[in-house]
Formats: C-alpha cells, sequence, structure tokens
C-alpha cells in the first residue's frame, strides 16, 4: 500500500465546504485510518522517515561525511527490506512455487478460527498429498523469506558498508577476515539448503504436522510480535556478530532494542492513553472513514420527509439507528446452538422459521466466505443483528462500512482475519452510538449533536495519532541517536564513532 498525495481544491469529490463552513476531507481520513492500522506503510514510513533523518544527522555531527554515508546508507537499504524484503522473497516463493513446482496456487492464508478457514476451502478438493505440499510450501517460503531478509539486512548490508567505507578511506580487508566471512557464507547456504530439503520432503508429513505447519506459517506470517522476534532479534544479532569492534556492536544492540519499543508499543499505548485521559474511549476507536458512515446512517434517522431534520429521544434513536433485543429476540438467541460463537446458516434455519428472519440472515453471512463442507456462516453477533431492525445493522450497511475496513479479504475463500477483529470492529460502531447518546441533552438527539460529535471524534483520532507518531518519530529519530553517542562518549571517553576509530588511528600514524 502507497499513500498517495492529490491535489486538493474546494468543491472536489474528496474536499468540500458546505454553507455552515463545515469540512468534509474523505481524503485525511483515509490518512488517518492508514496511521491507525499498525501494520500499514503508511505509518512505517512516517517513523523511518524520522529513524533515517535524526540518525543521519547525528552521525554527521559526530563523525562526519565517513560516518553520515554509512548511516545514510545502512538506514535506507535496511528500510526498504524490513517494510517490504520479507514480501520480495513472498512473491519470488510464489513464483517458484507455480512455475517450478507446479502448484496449483501459492497465494493464501493459513490461519483459521470458527469464522474463517481458508487452507481448508482451498484444499477441499485436492489430494492429501497435495494438501501436504502446499502446507509445506507455505511455511518453507515464509521462513526462507524471513532468514533471506533478515540476513541481508543483519549480516550483509553491514559488510557492504564497512567494504564501501574501507575503500573511500584507503584501506583493504584482511585475508583472514575475507576467508571468515567466505566460510561464514558457505555455511550460512548449506544451513539453507539442508533446511529446504528437511521441510520439503512432504512425503514424511503427517496430519498433525501439517497442522503444525501451517500455525507456524501464520503466526510468522500475521503475528506481529513473532514477526518482531523473527526479523528485529535476527537483524540485530547480525549487526552485533558483524560490528567492526566491540563498542560498535553495543552501540546497534542499545539503539536497536530501545527502537523496538517505539517501533511496536509506544504510539498505541500513547493513544490509550490519552483516551482515557479524555474519556473518549467510546467516541475514538471507531476509525475515521467508519465513523463517518456510521453518522450518515444515523443523520438519515432524523430526517423528515421535507428534508428538514427533528430532535428523537435516545431510546427511539437507539431502537432505530443500532437496534434493541427485544425479550422474544433475547428468548431466541439463547436457544441458538452455536459452537464458539458461529453458527452454519442450515443448522440456524432449524431454530429460526420466520422467512424475512432467514432472508436477512442469508444477506448477513455474505459478511465471510463459506467454508468448505459447512457452507454459509454467521456469528453469534451477527445473528443478534438479524434479530434486530436498527438501521446500522442491516446486511446492506455491514457489507459497505466492512469491505471499506477490510478490503476484498472480507469476503476472499484464501484470506484470512481473525474474527477477534471483526468483532471488535462490530463493537466499536455501538460503542460510538453510545457515545453520542451519552452526551444527549434533555435526552434528545440532534442533528446538530451528530454533526458536533462526529467532528469530535475525528479531530480527537488525528490529534492522538499525530501525537503518539511524533512522540515515537522524535524518540527514534532524536533521542535514542543522542543517548547512544553520549552513553559511547561515557563509556570510551572518546566521541568519535566506533566502527571508524581504526581508519582514524591510521591516519594519525601516518
Amino acid at each position: 500500500m502507497s499513500m498517495q498525495i492529490q491535489n486538493i481544491k474546494a468543491g472536489s469529490k474528496n474536499f468540500n465546504i458546505n454553507k455552515n463552513k463545515q469540512i468534509s476531507c474523505k481524503g485525511a481520513r483515509e490518512v488517518v485510518r492508514a496511521l491507525a492500522n499498525p501494520d500499514s506503510l503508511s505509518q512505517t514510513l512516517v517513523l523511518e522517515t524520522s529513524v533515517t533523518g535524526g540518525r543521519s544527522a547525528q552521525a554527521y555531527k559526530r563523525g562526519g561525511f565517513a560516518e553520515f554515508r554509512e548511516r545514510f546508507f545502512d538506514d535506507v537499504l535496511a528500510a526498504l527490506f524490513w517494510m517490504k524484503g520479507v514480501d520480495i522473497f513472498n512473491k519470488l516463493g510464489d513464483k517458484f512455487g507455480k512455475h517450478v513446482l507446479k502448484l496449483p496456487t501459492t497465494e493464501f492464508d493459513v490461519g483459521k478460527d470458527a469464522l474463517r478457514t481458508p487452507f481448508e476451502n482451498l484444499t477441499a478438493n485436492v489430494s492429501v498429498d497435495m494438501k501436504k505440499k502446499l502446507a509445506g510450501f507455505k511455511f518453507t517460503k515464509i521462513i526462507l523469506s524471513t532468514l533471506l531478509a533478515t540476513t541481508f539486512v543483519g549480516f550483509a548490508l553491514p559488510k557492504i558498508n564497512q567494504a564501501i567505507t574501507c575503500k573511500m578511506m584507503g584501506k583493504r580487508e584482511q585475508n583472514k577476515e575475507k576467508q571468515h566471512t567466505l566460510n561464514d557464507k558457505m555455511l550460512a547456504q548449506n544451513s539453507f539448503e539442508s533446511f529446504t530439503k528437511k521441510i520439503t520432503q512432504s512425503n514424511q508429513t503427517s496430519f498433525k504436522g501439517l497442522s503444525g505447519l501451517t500455525s507456524v506459517a501464520h503466526l510468522l506470517e500475521n503475528n506481529r510480535l513473532c514477526k518482531m522476534l523473527t526479523t528485529d532479534v535476527g537483524i540485530t544479532s547480525g549487526r552485533f556478530a558483524t560490528a567492526r569492534n566491540k563498542d560498535e556492536g553495543l552501540e546497534y544492540l542499545f539503539r536497536d532494542i530501545t527502537s523496538c519499543f517505539f517501533y511496536y508499543a509506544s504510539t498505541p499505548l500513547i493513544y490509550k492513553g490519552l483516551q482515557k485521559i479524555s474519556n473518549s474511549s467510546k467516541l475514538t476507536t471507531l476509525d475515521p472513514v467508519a465513523a463517518k458512515s456510521v453518522h450518515k446512517a444515523m443523520l438519515e434517522q432524523l430526517k423528515q420527509a421535507d428534508g428538514s431534520y427533528a430532535a428523537m429521544s435516545v431510546k427511539d434513536f437507539l431502537s432505530k439507528t443500532v437496534g434493541v433485543l427485544d425479550d422474544k429476540a433475547k428468548e431466541l438467541l439463547k436457544k441458538i446452538p452455536f459452537e464458539s460463537d458461529v453458527i452454519s446458516l442450515e443448522k440456524l434455519k432449524e431454530v429460526i422459521t420466520d422467512e424475512k428472519l432467514i432472508s436477512k440472515a442469508k444477506e448477513m453471512a455474505k459478511l465471510q466466505p463459506e467454508q468448505a463442507g459447512v457452507g454459509a456462516v454467521l456469528t453469534r453477533q451477527q445473528v443478534a443483528d438479524v434479530l434486530k431492525n436498527g438501521s446500522i445493522n442491516t446486511p446492506e450497511f455491514m457489507q459497505d462500512v466492512y469491505k471499506s475496513k477490510f478490503g476484498k479479504a472480507l469476503t476472499d475463500p484464501k484470506r484470512f482475519i481473525p474474527m477477534k477483529k471483526i468483532t471488535a470492529f462490530r463493537d466499536n460502531i455501538d460503542d460510538y452510538a453510545k457515545a453520542i447518546t451519552d452526551k444527549a441533552k434533555d435526552g434528545k438527539v440532534t442533528k446538530e449533536l451528530l454533526e458536533k460529535m462526529n467532528k469530535k471524534s475525528f479531530i480527537m483520532s488525528t490529534g492522538f495519532r499525530v501525537l503518539g507518531l511524533a512522540i515515537s518519530a522524535l524518540a527514534l529519530g532524536i533521542a535514542i541517536p543522542k543517548l547512544q553517542c553520549w552513553i559511547t562518549a561515557k563509556r570510551t571517553g572518546s566521541n568519535a564513532a566506533p566502527g571508524l576509530r581504526e581508519y582514524e588511528t591510521d591516519n594519525n600514524k601516518s
């Protein structure tokens, strides 16, 4: 995903100023949504730009052009491979699987829960041997893609950088070091070949092992903590191992370990802290794009036939928007035999016989792909929406707002989205409505209140997000590089770059 910046003109589709001078900017909401996604490229680009600029400036201040060049070269290429390296190697692996191994497909997810089973959907009509080959291929591809990206950033890139500096400084590598590096490469190559050979021996893979391979592959591909451990730990270890001396290695350890917190945890923690301080969690958890869609649907409930807007009591407003479960619906919901909060449409028909509700359930089930051997399925939450009559829990509205949030993956039978993520998003919609009614004066919901709360939600979400990213960026680009240099100066008694020390010594001798 790339961030595109378009020219904004008054009166365009993306930027409008109405008679009340209220600003509606669709593009801005999309940007904030992207920045709120920890897996988006947009958030990473913001942080990496700060990291590269800050580290390079500090490097120039301490070690002049030589350290600046090393730092800039390393950060730019490392950021590229850290962000896209695994994806690039994955795509190369897909081509290898299709054209060399002749696999029927290579692009699929292997995550699984009660709602989505992409691997089972994919392999429903293939042989047992092919299931094993697909599982083994997926696991091997992800492992090798991660190892290749990590090896380049952690081991190869530092050596390349050092070689360039060595050439620029007029110093040649010693034969012993060259031989040592060659042996390391040969050892790594042999390890890769041995590893690949063992993994791809699919005929020896049991069904128990098959499940294990898909589970590990899913974690490495989708779990942020696992991705961090398999990339950052490997990269940091490589940089430490290839450092030119102990002091340079310790600088790498300190910088990379402390940076992890600000890459992965600080922004969401700051966001949640600001939500708690402002008591705005219900209003600001739903992303701005979805909040705008919900706002429009709610606004329609206040609209009269003549186009005017009338105030509505909180009770009527909630009934007409998010809907309520009456006593009969609650009793019916209790009778439904859910398994892990999911039920098939066919089993649901055994409990619900009303044709209108069944028709609504069929449409609601389209929020996720059918499961192989089971057919259409619904969650407990979706069945509850079927039994309500609110405007924002209709299948049509849900499909529109969910597709906007999750894209084509929502209904792709080969893609996986965790059910808890879907459920949380739906809960956020109800929370947003509750935040509005909590602020209703005299128990009345008005157009002015809806517009005020939607604007407040967008401003606070944007402000919290920008502040969180700004603090993380300052820490990564300024605080950590300065502290890193200060610690080295205190430890060694010298403010020189540890990696360039040998060149300074040679120059002094000469």
